[in-house]
């Protein structure tokens, strides 16, 4: 009897498991993590304060939603697709200048063409110079 018992309660612990525990871990086939860590850094011939408003345009133009800009350090806090990222701008030297995008939360389980549009958008539009207005 008690044998009968705990086989039946092991059973129904391997077979209910799928159906309790299904909507815990959301499993999404369409994500992938980022492999080329490569792609999140780029150098481009330009100053930094112009490639900081480039890179603004650039979030305009992919609608994604600009949370917080720092001009001081450089950086943009933006959220695509219900993810954080964050852009860092530096200046390598006078003529060159370099950004960097990262997730937030450090996880790099996302899309790659988040990313992608932003260079492709900048490497097109790197002959546009910003001009202060009074």
């Amino acid at each position: 009897m008690k044998r009968n018992i705990i086989l039946t309660l092991i059973i129904s612990i391997f077979t209910m498991q799928s159906i309790c525990f299904a909507d815990v871990i959301p499993v999404s086939t369409s994500l992938k993590p980022v492999s080329n860590t490569l792609t999140m850094a780029k150098s481009y011939k330009t100053n930094s304060e112009n490639l900081l408003y480039l890179l603004l345009s650039a979030l305009n133009e992919n609608n994604y939603l600009i949370e917080e800009i720092q001009f001081k350090t450089g950086s943009v806090l933006f959220k695509a697709y219900t993810k954080e990222f964050i852009a860092s701008v530096s200046a390598q030297d006078g003529y060159n200048s370099f950004i960097k995008i990262i997730p937030a939360d450090n996880i790099y389980n996302f899309s790659p063409t988040l990313i992608q549009k932003l260079h492709t958008y900048i490497e097109n539009n790197n002959k546009i110079n910003f001009q202060k207005v009074l």
